[in-house]
């Protein structure tokens, strides 16, 4: 806390006198300022008797009044200085009581500094005595600890209110870190979560017994059952926002053995830039076998506070993600870009019940040249995140001009653009499938990796970037909302083969890493995020018939569909791995140049795709892009 010198407070007087008015807010502080004036001559007054034992000596009054009204004001008015009085004192904390700790230490200074500039009497050189310098110590000790005790009981009187609201659910916090006493403290002062925190449960032993926030620590994860029965808990929360999938695993089972709700405080990665703790329900994903992700949030912030940024792709589920963590680092100005309208105002209306400022919301085509142009135009965009693609893999294998004329002359529109004008940062959002390609939707986000590639080439003052992952858990294309209606609808799960695997991500956490990528990195490249280890299918659809509690569903096998591979590989031979600055963020070093006149390509191709023709469209992609596997002219999938 810093306080103006006096030198800088000429206007106090006139503040102190503006504060004295006849409104509500003007009524309480000078009520309170008087209050302060009072404890201030009580407490010098009490030190006066206790230096004397309770019997002052005749004479000593006259000496003490020179000295307790000049203490007095000087006391209130650093105080008034330091701006405790514009604190709401239900809501008194720390950091007001180091506001009064300062003013008293201060003023304390003062008066012994000017007790001894007056003379070898100090103040008692006003009068017949002098008044000694214990009084003026203890004085300020005692006036500190009362002027603390009286703004801390209106603090303790409404949280003890809130504590004793009835008929609240009764919730065990599983975790007594940062985490969980947030979620405690958090719970006691929102009555409306309908939530008591009865108990904590930890693992650190000598936690046990202790209390934190007036909650105790009644035991480890494996009394858990117990717990719930004795103390009637309606709801286990999991306050482990960093703990392994193995560990949450391991709480989630204990959970299970009893009829309580159980939910969990999410990742980092999940609720960015948001203070506030929130309660989700737990998912599968928190089983899988996922480290915790990193995150430098200094970073993200310098990148995107103050820049115009503009989210292709915005109503999917990767650009959606982006726009809210996005949102929330701050941007000048946030243009989301989509063709699906709805999918757009349903997520400027979430960022707006977020609390963050709406974003401009910008209806359209990433195929649309003329329209990129004049956006690009008008917006100057710092960033741009390339987000639009198809990502239905046999679907796309039945439409394979449009899923041509989409992503590769959506890469190849949006690309030019932001070289064309000036923009700093390209980031691209690609696939897994990308690599070796077996399928339409995998070779056309190859060829767009290539694209940017090139366009890295042509506008060498724009820093371009292909960012590269797997499957993300949640999307609208996932095989987890598939299987979750497939259980609700009372089976079967259809899996398409029982060795099938593939790498899963969570879509906050694959969001946070392509911004940290973008912020991070300082040339050209393709980027792969770490993806862990792959999960087989099979094993993901038994999980979820786990957590749902649908043992009766059975399984069934379908076989592959067109352009489906059992496996999927994030980088290819001739593609180097190196390090970069995040332990999971890696850099792929191509060994082959890029061809000249690939764009050229890209652009004959998007032409030949808006027409319609598929069966060239395929002969170009399979020419253009490396591994991309030639099937006889003919055997086109009918389509779905």
């Amino acid at each position: 806390m810093r306080l103006r010198s006096w030198g800088e407070t000429g206007g106090v007087f006139e503040r102190l006198r503006s504060l004295v008015n006849f409104s509500s807010a003007g009524v309480r502080r000078t009520a309170a300022m008087l209050v302060d004036a009072l404890i201030i001559l009580e407490s010098f007054v009490v030190a006066l008797l206790f230096r004397f034992d309770g019997s002052v000596p005749e004479g000593w009054w006259d000496s003490f009044w020179p000295f307790a009204v000049p203490a007095t004001v000087v006391f209130v008015l650093l105080l008034f200085e330091s701006g405790v009085y514009k604190n709401v004192l239900r809501y008194t904390g720390v950091y007001q009581g180091v506001r009064v700790a300062s003013a008293t230490f201060i003023a304390t200074g003062v008066l012994l500094v000017v007790d001894f500039a007056i003379g070898p009497d100090g103040f008692g050189a006003l009068s017949s005595n002098p008044v000694p310098l214990g009084v003026i110590l203890i004085g300020s000790v005692l006036a500190y600890v009362q002027l603390v005790a009286v703004r801390l009981y209106p603090r303790v009187f409404y949280e003890r209110s809130l504590r004793e609201v009835e008929g609240r659910d009764r919730a065990l916090i599983v975790g007594a870190g940062e985490a969980g006493v947030q979620l405690a403290r958090q719970l006691w002062r929102t009555p409306d979560a309908d939530l008591e925190p009865v108990g904590f449960v930890d693992e650190d032993l000598r936690l046990r017994g202790e209390q934190i926030e007036g909650v105790p620590v009644l035991g480890g994860v494996e009394d858990i059952e117990r717990l719930v029965e004795e103390q009637g808990v309606d709801q286990v929360l999991i306050a482990l926002p960093e703990a392994s999938s193995e560990e949450i695993d391991l709480v989630w089972r204990e959970c299970i053995k009893t009829e309580a709700e159980v939910k969990v405080v999410p990742k980092l990665t999940e609720f960015l830039g948001q203070e506030a703790v929130r309660l989700r329900e737990l998912q599968i994903q928190d089983l899988l076998g996922r480290q915790p992700v990193e995150i430098d949030l200094d970073a993200l912030a310098e990148f995107v506070n103050g820049k115009r940024v503009l989210v292709t792709g915005a109503g999917g589920s990767i650009g959606s993600e982006l726009s809210r963590q996005i949102s929330r680092l701050g941007p000048a100005r946030l243009v989301l870009l989509d063709r699906d309208e709805s999918a757009l105002y349903y997520l400027n209306e979430e960022l707006g019940r977020e609390g963050y400022a709406h974003a401009e919301l910008s209806v359209g085509d990433v195929t649309n040249t003329e329209k990129m142009h004049t956006l690009f135009s008008r917006l100057r965009p710092h960033l741009v995140f390339h987000a639009a693609a198809y990502k239905h893999v046999p679907l796309m294998e039945v439409h394979a001009s449009e899923a041509v004329y989409n992503n590769v002359g959506g890469t190849l529109s949006v690309a030019r653009a932001a070289g064309e004008y000036g923009v700093e940062k390209f980031i691209n959002v690609s696939t897994d499938k990308a690599v070796s390609p077996a399928n339409v939707m995998g070779a056309t986000k190859r060829l767009s990796e290539m694209i940017v590639r090139s366009a890295a080439n042509e506008y060498p003052e724009t820093l371009y970037v292909s960012v590269r992952f797997g499957n993300v858990l949640g999307s609208r294309g996932s095989v987890v909302p598939t299987f979750r209606r497939q259980i609700e609808a009372g089976g079967p799960i259809t899996v398409t083969h029982p060795e099938m695997t593939r790498y899963f991500m969570i879509i906050p956490e694959a969001v946070s890493l392509i911004l940290q990528t973008g912020a991070m990195t300082e040339e050209y490249g393709i980027y792969i995020l770490e993806m862990g280890r792959p999960v087989r299918i099979m094993d993901l659809a038994h999980k979820m018939i786990e957590v749902m509690g649908a043992k009766d569903v059975k399984i069934m096998y379908t076989g592959l569909r067109p352009g489906e591979k059992l496996h999927e590989t994030l980088f290819e031979e001739s593609e180097r791995r190196a390090p970069t600055d995040h332990p999971m963020v890696f850099r792929l070093i191509p060994k082959h140049p890029p061809s000249t006149d690939l764009l050229e390509a890209a652009e004959e191709m998007a032409l030949l795709a808006r027409e319609g023709d598929d069966e060239r469209v395929l002969h170009l992609l399979r020419r253009s892009v490396p591994n991309y596997p030639v099937v006889e002219t003919g055997t086109l999938p009918e389509a779905l």
